[in-house]
Formats: C-alpha cells, sequence, structure tokens
C-alpha cells in the first residue's frame, strides 16, 4: 500500500455533480426596470438642470441688488436725492470799540434761483448759557466774542449755519462799498452825545443816503426805544441795501473777494429778499423770543436745516406718491416740525399712493415712527425691506393734508 494519501481536490463540478450545488443563472430584469431606471435617471438630470437655470433666472431677474439706471428728472417717479443742507451765514458786527452792535442770519431759498431770508437778531435779546444769569446775546459776546455769538443764536433757532462772518466799520465799508449808497427814510433825528455831554446830529431825519463808511454806525447806533427803533433801522438798510446788491448783476456788485459772505449775499440778494426782524418782542424792560413765532420762521427760512447736533434726532427719507409737486414744500415743511432730520427728498415709483404712510425698518423706531405719523394724519407700517439710507421713510398720499 501508498501511504501517498489520495488527492483531496474537488472534482469539476458537471453533470456528476448534485443539482443543490450548482451555480444558478441570475433571473432576466424585468423589462420596465431596465429601461424605465435609466430614463427616471435622466429625467432628474434634466429636472435638477431646469431647477439650477430656474434659480439663476430668478436671481437675475430679482431687484435686489441689482444697478437700476438712476433717475435724473426731479418730476419722475422713482428720483431721490440727499439733500443740500440750506446755506447760511451769521454776520456779527463789532463797532470800533469791539462792541456786539448787530447780528444778521442769512438764508440762501434757491442755490440757483437765488433769494432768501434776512432775520435779525438784536444784541439784547435773552439767551441762556452766561456765567451769571439772565443774560442776553451781548453778554455772550462780551464773555466769549463771535464764537459764543454763534451757538446763543444757533441754540436759539435749533439749527446750525454753515458760515460766521466778523464784520468791523472798515469790513462794512469794503463790503457795500461795490454798490451804491443805500437810502432810508429816518422818522426823526439821530443825536449822539460826547462823553462831555456835547451833542451833535449823526444822521438827519429824511431820507438819507448811508455812505460805505457809515454803515456800521447806523447799524449800531443805539436809543432808547429798548432795541425795537434800531432793529427797524436795521431793517429798512439791509432791505434798501439788498436791492441795491440784487439789481441787474449781484455778483458785479460786490467786492471782488473770494468770501462765504460775498458769495452768499449775492445768492440772496439774486431773488426774492425778505428781511424780518422778529419774532422778538419786548416783555418789561427785556427783550424775549416768541417761540411759536420763531418756529414757523425757521421751518420756512431753512428748508433743508444743518442739524444743530447731528444724529440727536431719527433721519428721514421723503417721498412724493401723488404726482403733484405744490405738496413737496407743505409735506416738507409738516416733517420738519415733527423735529426729525430730513435727509432724502424724492418721488415715489409711482403716483397712486392713496394713504400717506410712515414706515420703519427697525423695531427700536416704532415710537418715533408713530409720533411723526400723528403729527402728520399717516398710518404706520413695518417693512424690514424698507431702504436702510434713512431712519424713517415717509410716503405722501392723496390723503395729505397740512397739518395732519
Amino acid at each position: 500500500m501508498s501511504d501517498v494519501e489520495p488527492d483531496s481536490r474537488r472534482e469539476p463540478v458537471g453533470e456528476s455533480t448534485p443539482p443543490s450545488q450548482r451555480r444558478r443563472p441570475a433571473p432576466a430584469l424585468p423589462t420596465a426596470w431596465r429601461w424605465g431606471f435609466p430614463a427616471v435617471l435622466v429625467l432628474v438630470v434634466l429636472w435638477s438642470g431646469w431647477l439650477l437655470a430656474d434659480g439663476l433666472q430668478m436671481i437675475l431677474d430679482s431687484e435686489q441688488g441689482t444697478i437700476r439706471e438712476a433717475v435724473t428728472d426731479p418730476s419722475a417717479p422713482g428720483f431721490e436725492a440727499f439733500v443740500e443742507q440750506t446755506w447760511s451765514i451769521l454776520v456779527a458786527t463789532e463797532d470800533d470799540a469791539g462792541e456786539l452792535v448787530q447780528v444778521a442770519v442769512l438764508a440762501v431759498a434757491d442755490r440757483v434761483g437765488g433769494g432768501g431770508t434776512v432775520l435779525l437778531v438784536p444784541p439784547e435779546v435773552a439767551v441762556t448759557g452766561c456765567a451769571v444769569q439772565p443774560c442776553t446775546l451781548l453778554d455772550r459776546h462780551r464773555e466769549g466774542g463771535v464764537d459764543m455769538v454763534r451757538t446763543a443764536v444757533t441754540g436759539l433757532l435749533d439749527v446750525g449755519v454753515t458760515g460766521t462772518a466778523l464784520l468791523t466799520p472798515d469790513r462794512w465799508e469794503n463790503l457795500a462799498g461795490a454798490s451804491p449808497a443805500a437810502v432810508v427814510e429816518l422818522p426823526g433825528d439821530l443825536v449822539s452825545t460826547a462823553s462831555d455831554g456835547t451833542t451833535v446830529v449823526r444822521f438827519a431825519a429824511g431820507r438819507v443816503a448811508i455812505v460805505p463808511a457809515e454803515v456800521a454806525d447806523l447799524l449800531g447806533f443805539t436809543d432808547d426805544g429798548g432795541g425795537i427803533e434800531r432793529l427797524a433801522r436795521q431793517r429798512d438798510w439791509w432791505s434798501a441795501w439788498m436791492e441795491l446788491v440784487g439789481t441787474g448783476d449781484p455778483v458785479g456788485n460786490l467786492p471782488a473777494l473770494d468770501l462765504d459772505i460775498v458769495h452768499l449775499v449775492a445768492a440772496v440778494a439774486g431773488g426774492q429778499v425778505s428781511v424780518v426782524t422778529g419774532p422778538w418782542m419786548l416783555e418789561g424792560s427785556s427783550m424775549v423770543v416768541d417761540a411759536t413765532a420763531l418756529d414757523n420762521l425757521v421751518v420756512s427760512m431753512f428748508p433743508f436745516p444743518v442739524p444743530l447736533v447731528p444724529g440727536r434726532r431719527p433721519t428721514v427719507r421723503l417721498l412724493n406718491g401723488t404726482g403733484d409737486p405744490t405738496l413737496d414744500a407743505p409735506a416738507r415743511e409738516a416733517v420738519l416740525r415733527s423735529g426729525v432730520e430730513l435727509a432724502v427728498v424724492g418721488n415715489f415709483r409711482n403716483d397712486g399712493a392713496i394713504q400717506t404712510r410712515v414706515i420703519h425698518r427697525d423695531p427700536a423706531l416704532a415710537e418715533e415712527a408713530n409720533a411723526l405719523a400723528a403729527a402728520l394724519g399717516a398710518r404706520v407700517l413695518f417693512d424690514e425691506m424698507a431702504s436702510p439710507v434713512t431712519d424713517l421713510t415717509v410716503v405722501i398720499g392723496a390723503d395729505f393734508r397740512l397739518g395732519g
């Protein structure tokens, strides 16, 4: 016998292999599955591509983040512009002794068309902020010069000015010397008294031509009228001089000096000028402010006021949604009277606005929006997508009426 073990390798599977051990062929796929799955896969790919294309088109069609063609016609729907704050200047006049004798605030109504207001402020008016109270504008000047005068006057107006000018008698002579002498009507002689008691008629009663060298003397001449009579003389001179400057070419009637006051006087004199002596009134021995009259004057005098304290008041975007430009001015004044800062003006995207509304995008500004809406007789809307350029947006509708 051989010690070699029989070959234990498996014999090839053949017919001798039992049926249970044979590998069975995979069954054929159903026809629907064989052709349906690829078709579904193709549809999914096509559907995904369509969704992607549609999403991209929605993004392209979206108005957010797109650059629109600028609307440059101020009368067209959709026009908007940041306001150009009212060009203004405070003019303080000192006499030869350095004493404050006259204050005027000039504001331009229209930089292109010209015109504006000259508000005369008496040095005797009561103000706050002095080391000792009560005090006057004259006291403030003695404490800190023209800077203190500017602070006190802008505090009274609650509006800032864009410039300040200090005029002495010599400077007035140069400023007024390029035009003819302004003529004023004096109801009586203006008599000055020297230190030794000698009197002299400084300006005689009647129609008097005030030559440039005498302008500061007339503006600062004191009397016993508590400042009212002097204010009236200042008004008459300013009215006559601005009329002379505005005759013909205003620039040619002023000195050829590149000074803000020269440019501003030319702009004001180039249109309709209003010289205002109010709203000051005598109360006993003091001159005080008529607050209501002053508020009304400031609103009309400063179409787009300079904020006295930037950021203290909510900013407003004012849009006219009626297509009626005659509502622009009353709407602007109504908004300003509510105590906000006007930053943007323009037209709503269409002229069909029926109801006036105040829109805010920040819940923290709900109280300010409600207050402004109450002043305008409007409704309040909260819209997170409102313009972030300003705190509040006002759309003037057909129901807008001055006074709310």
